[in-house]
């Protein structure tokens, strides 16, 4: 008895699927990804929390790393200031959300300055990768964070955009729907961050991703959402938001479907593409 062609077609993706998920780890095979742990260190009840990998709650990077991982990557946690031989261990160095003093663990903030500025300048331009992400101006620290991120063209700014109205609804505030041909939103039509910090570039950083300034901002124009810089060999990517942590990298709901997720595993593949197995073992 012949076999039909839908069930021929089912059969070879069944047959095909575990070889295409075990091709992907190729990308990330020997590449290690490093979030940082000391810049942002918050604790509950004694214990470390928020926007890192070991945090499976709301709060947590969780399932961020779990998308590194499927690609082959090694996750790794930066709990001081990195140093040059730290640097080397890594392929992509992760900073989200410095804290402030009122945010920080006893109330100690620990602030990016030298001589660590200048340890990550020297790695990206050596070829390394940093993603940059902030957060609005009531909860990050941007004074520090801004002499790191100015190296390389881009400035974090001390406001807040996409912050709910009590008129609209939430999601509402805080879509992006127009985006440029970029591999970050290849099959993207729909993204969302609330209550983030717009960003300024300078050459050599680029904006990524522009949005027009929001009605109650006043005024006309545009704000950038995420920008690039190539530096020296190395990529730096920024965005005014913490993004991906569990709370919202998969959401869900009946008005919009949002491709949080879909956008993050196009982040992670274009920052793995750009990213190099480490010298350092």
């Amino acid at each position: 008895m012949p076999v039909k062609p839908s069930l021929l077609l089912l059969l070879c993706t069944l047959i095909l699927a575990p070889l295409a998920r075990a091709a992907d780890t190729s990308l990330g095979a020997g590449k290690v990804i490093a979030l940082d742990y000391f810049y942002n260190h918050q604790e509950k009840k004694g214990k470390q929390f928020h926007y890192i990998w070991d945090d499976k709650a709301n709060s947590g990077y969780s399932k961020f790393g779990l998308i590194w991982q499927q690609y082959g990557a090694t996750l790794a946690r930066v709990k001081e200031a990195p140093t040059p031989d730290d640097l080397s261990h890594y392929s992509v160095y992760i900073i989200c959300c410095p804290n402030t003093p009122d945010k920080a663990a006893g109330g100690k903030a620990n602030y990016i300055e030298e001589p660590a500025i200048s340890a990550i300048a020297d790695w990206v331009r050596g070829g390394g990768v940093l993603a940059m992400f902030a957060n609005d101006v009531h909860n990050c620290e941007f004074d520090h964070y801004d002499q790191l991120a100015t190296k390389f063209g881009i400035t974090f700014h001390k406001d807040i955009r996409n912050a709910p109205i009590p008129t609209h609804a939430q999601l509402g505030v805080g879509v992006f729907d127009t985006f440029p041909d970029h591999p970050i939103f290849q099959g993207v039509h729909l993204i969302f961050m609330k209550e983030i910090c717009t960003l300024g570039v300078t050459p050599p950083a680029t904006a990524l991703l522009t949005a027009p300034k929001q009605a109650n901002e006043g005024g006309t124009g545009t704000d950038i959402i995420m920008a690039s810089s190539h530096y020296g060999k190395g990529l730096v990517f920024a965005v005014g938001d913490p993004w991906l942590y569990n709370e919202y990298i998969d959401i869900k709901t009946p008005q919009y479907d949002v491709q949080n997720h879909l956008a993050g595993d196009n982040l992670v593949k274009w920052l793995l593409t750009a990213a190099s197995v480490p010298q350092a073992k």
